[in-house]
């Protein structure tokens, strides 16, 4: 189930949904928690919420990926944020943060990546990483 306003340009999809489908707005998609995703999600800005399972690629501006979140391919512009404890195969923007916890197979960044604690990830490729340990 989801809402849309289209004079905020913001499309919301409520806790515990399933998207069959592929997903394309024009502005902002906020996501509640464990909400799946079977197809991609294509938008300006992409907030997904904790527990979420996205089976396509996101492919947006900004994206703020939930904590406990599985997804597959991610392609931000700008920014992605992923949270603690997150799953995935790949993540691509200009700058990319991830906290701590998180498992991902490759991650590439136009300027740099900063990893805020313990994470398993693959590959990092970057002009600038940055890691911070659990004492900050």
């Amino acid at each position: 189930m989801y809402v849309v306003d289209k004079r905020k340009g913001i499309a919301i999809i409520k806790n515990d949904s399933i998207v069959t489908r592929h997903l394309r707005f024009g502005g902002k998609i906020l996501a509640g928690l464990r909400v799946i995703f079977w197809g991609n999600i294509e938008a300006e800005e992409v907030c997904v919420g904790k527990g979420c399972i996205i089976m396509g690629d996101v492919i947006c501006d900004r994206a703020v990926i939930g904590a406990c979140t599985r997804f597959n391919k991610i392609f931000a512009n700008d920014f992605a944020l992923i949270q603690s404890n997150c799953m995935g195969r790949y993540v691509r923007a200009r700058n990319v943060q991830i906290a701590e916890g998180c498992l991902i197979g490759e991650v590439e960044a136009d300027e740099s990546i900063m990893i805020d604690g313990n994470s398993k990830l693959g590959k990092l490729n970057a002009k600038k990483i940055l890691a911070l340990g659990d004492n900050g």
